[in-house]
């Protein structure tokens, strides 16, 4: 479970701010699943980053599982992110020495070679097992980092435009994956969209506005 109480988030630049968040309230449940929706520059990515702690609050409350991230040190953050995390964002951030079946071993705490197989054929990209990052287009990284993030089972998935470089058919499949995968390990699904069919496959859909949440 994800807590926020009162969070206000703002950005500063010399003289000048910009409040994305001010005294936001809301409850995400254990096994949630959420799209996020709103304008460029709305704040959403910036939810991601805070829940993950990627991203400091001026002001209020975040509890993850009951404990505040306002707390924790780096190390803990680390740790808190590496235990009960998988992310994917818009950018694939997948390791370049690596290829792409032990960018997934290494998500892992323990790894299973079968269940990465299962999740690589679910996704279209058996292929790409042995390849790495640097020959794959910008698509089938952004397949490669989700494949990644599911392998790690995580409690809690956080995703930011997922899906944006990949056509239609392939977008789909993805999606329907990634719901598929979210209900059966029951874990916290956060995901952000521009997508409209995508958006509202989501058990909730929640809109940014006026610096907060509100439920779609």
């Amino acid at each position: 479970m994800i807590e926020l109480s009162k969070v206000s988030k703002r950005y500063e630049s010399g003289k000048t701010h910009q409040d994305v968040f001010r005294d936001l309230t809301f409850k995400f449940e254990e096994t949630g699943i959420y799209s996020v929706v709103g304008p460029s520059g709305s704040g959403k990515t910036t939810l991601l980053n805070l829940i993950s702690g990627l991203d400091k609050f001026n002001k209020g409350s975040l509890k993850i599982f009951g404990k505040e991230i306002s707390s924790l040190n780096q190390e803990q953050l680390s740790r808190l992110r590496r235990n009960f995390f998988g992310f994917a964002y818009q950018y694939h951030h997948l390791l370049e020495n690596l290829n792409i079946f032990d960018n997934c071993m290494v998500s892992m705490a323990n790894p299973d070679k079968d269940a990465i197989k299962k999740i690589l054929k679910n996704l279209h990209i058996s292929g790409y097992a042995k390849k790495f990052p640097s020959t794959l287009s910008g698509g089938e990284k952004q397949r490669s980092s989700i494949a990644r993030a599911l392998c790690k089972q995580p409690r809690i998935l956080l995703l930011d435009e997922t899906t944006g470089n990949l056509d239609e058919k392939n977008s789909n499949i993805v999606q329907d994956f990634i719901l598929d995968f979210a209900a059966k390990t029951r874990c916290l699904l956060i995901y952000v969209t521009h997508d409209n069919n995508f958006a509202n496959k989501a058990k909730s859909v929640l809109e940014i506005s006026n610096r907060n949440i509100r439920n779609k």
